[in-house]
């Protein structure tokens, strides 16, 4: 399919950050052992990419469906590329696709269990990394990325679905997530010399907001907690954190969040 091929090589260089609406989850049991995931909908994406000339077999064309998991396991185990410790922490995750051409509908999820705090800090920093090394979207997706995708595009991949996350700082453990600035002057100065934002930024006022949502289930009901766009559920256990690219950019002092529990 050339819409798939050619939204695969836009995600592994991250060009399509700017239209993508990422979720990213976290479910903690009450030991500090959880599940970390992250699920990106490019619907918006493969419509543009239709409207782009990304598909020209004419309309006649079977509309493709495909449901797809690829277990990392099969991935850690033949990698050069990873350390001990990241084949441990990677090992149990999944990668999944789900796609339905004729309704413009195409989501990638990405999952990894954690055993305590320290693992979920890790992986929160560097899973789409490790994905990008492994080679995951283009084995998920069934399209090879185009040659040569490593370094420099490796590290755009991973600013597509945590644009700035480089400059700020996840904490977790004894009852409290976290997730605040660095260095206020250090992310502008930053911001400023990234030749990858600033794509991403001028796509956005083209084809649309990036949007990014963090939800945090807790095993027990919430005592405090603030960050943007903040919603609660009724039994104070799930928390839901909204922000867009835009907001991030402009004024990163307000999309840090804090949860006690």
């Amino acid at each position: 399919m050339k819409n798939l091929k050619f939204l695969t090589a836009f995600l592994v260089t991250g060009i399509l950050s700017s239209c993508l609406d990422t979720e990213e989850k976290i479910v903690l049991n009450a030991d500090n052992s959880g599940t970390y995931s992250m699920s990106i909908d490019l619907g918006k994406m493969l419509e543009m990419a239709a409207s782009m000339g990304g598909d020209k077999s004419g309309g006649d064309k079977v509309k493709e469906k495909k449901d797809t998991t690829v277990y990392l396991k099969d991935l850690v185990n033949n990698a050069d590329n990873l350390t001990a410790a990241e084949k441990a922490l990677y090992k149990d995750g999944i990668v999944s696709i789900k796609l339905d051409e004729e309704k413009n509908e195409m989501k990638i999820m990405m999952t990894d269990p954690f055993k305590n705090a320290a693992d979920l800090m890790e992986i929160k920093k560097n899973f789409s990394t490790v994905m990008n090394k492994l080679k995951a979207f283009e084995k998920v997706t069934g399209e090879d990325a185009k040659p040569g995708d490593n370094g420099e595009d490796m590290k755009m991949g991973a600013k597509s679905t945590n644009p700035v996350g480089d400059q700020f700082t996840f904490l977790a453990g004894n009852g409290i997530i976290s997730n605040t600035i660095t260095n206020i002057e250090a992310f502008k100065t930053s911001v400023a010399a990234d030749s990858a934002l600033s794509m991403m930024t001028q796509m956005s006022s083209m084809m649309g907001e990036f949007n990014y949502r963090t939800i945090i289930v807790l095993p027990k009901a919430v005592k405090k907690y603030d960050g943007p766009g903040s919603s609660i559920s009724t039994d104070k256990k799930t928390l839901t954190f909204f922000t867009t690219l835009t907001e991030m950019l402009e004024h990163p002092e307000k999309v840090s969040y804090k949860v006690e529990y």
